[in-house]
């Protein structure tokens, strides 16, 4: 197993708190999704299903695939009055989808699915003319000096680890045309009509949720614990009551060619 398979599966240590502080997806990203692309639809690393009750309010059948059982459990308790909605504990690799789905959507996820297989399996997965939408959160704070703060306390503590702090580079924040998306992800030819959409939004958390919402993220969970615990207890000093986040939210469509 490689480095950044293991990192992809830190998540599940954490799973009630990445559900309490993770952001959700804007409304407007489910009607774009959805008139591009109808269902039956197929989730890949559905996580504690932030992106999976979207999806679920539309009425269309969801089969949500999670390979952490401990976060797939949280996912379950969330859609369990969801009955268009199954929760398989998988990987999106090992799944063999039992139909073809008009549409497959990761969110936040498709960075740790496996390079080598992964157009591959969603071709197959996908019904001729299907719709694929992959989406992301990226955030940062809003006020100057909550970002000096940040990066004075990562620069003396975790100077080899730095804070987001500002828009994430593509494919994962800022908006890029729909033909250069598809040659940074390496879309093959079996997907066309390509396209992007970019929601600007903002939330405001405590400081207490913030260094928790830091905590699920995959680069500090995997940092040694004694430096996570100085890190965070250093963030807890130096943050005020309230931290204002600009979020973006990426989606990424293509199509399933015929």
């Amino acid at each position: 197993m490689t480095t950044e398979r293991i990192q992809g599966r830190v998540f599940g240590e954490v799973a009630d708190e990445y559900d309490r502080v993770r952001p959700g997806y804007p409304a407007e990203l489910l009607t774009d999704v959805l008139a591009y692309a109808g269902g039956p639809a197929l989730e890949v690393g559905a996580g504690t299903g932030k992106a999976t009750e979207l999806f679920a309010t539309a009425g269309i059948d969801v089969v949500a695939t999670e390979p952490d059982p401990a976060m797939a459990a949280v996912l379950a308790r969330r859609v369990a009055d969801r009955p268009n909605v199954t929760v398989t504990v998988s990987t999106f690799e090992e799944y063999v989808p039992p139909r073809p789905f008009g549409l497959l959507y990761c969110a936040q996820a498709w960075h740790w699915v496996d390079k080598d297989v992964r157009w591959q399996r969603a071709a197959a997965a996908l019904a001729p003319g299907g719709g694929l939408a992959l989406f992301w959160n990226g955030d940062w704070p809003a006020d100057a000096g909550v970002t000096a703060a940040l990066l004075a306390a990562h620069e003396e503590l975790t100077p080899h680890l730095r804070p987001n702090l500002g828009p994430i580079s593509r494919p994962i924040g800022e908006e890029a045309g729909a033909l250069e998306w598809a040659a940074e992800m390496g879309l093959p030819p079996e997907f066309g009509d390509v396209g992007t959409r970019l929601y600007q939004w903002e939330r405001t958390v405590s400081g207490a949720d913030y260094v928790a919402l830091l905590s699920t993220q995959s680069a500090y969970r995997i940092l040694a614990e004694d430096v996570r615990e100085r890190l965070f207890a250093r963030l807890g000093d130096v943050l005020g009551a309230q931290v204002r986040l600009n979020v973006e939210t990426a989606l990424y469509l293509a199509r399933h060619l015929p």
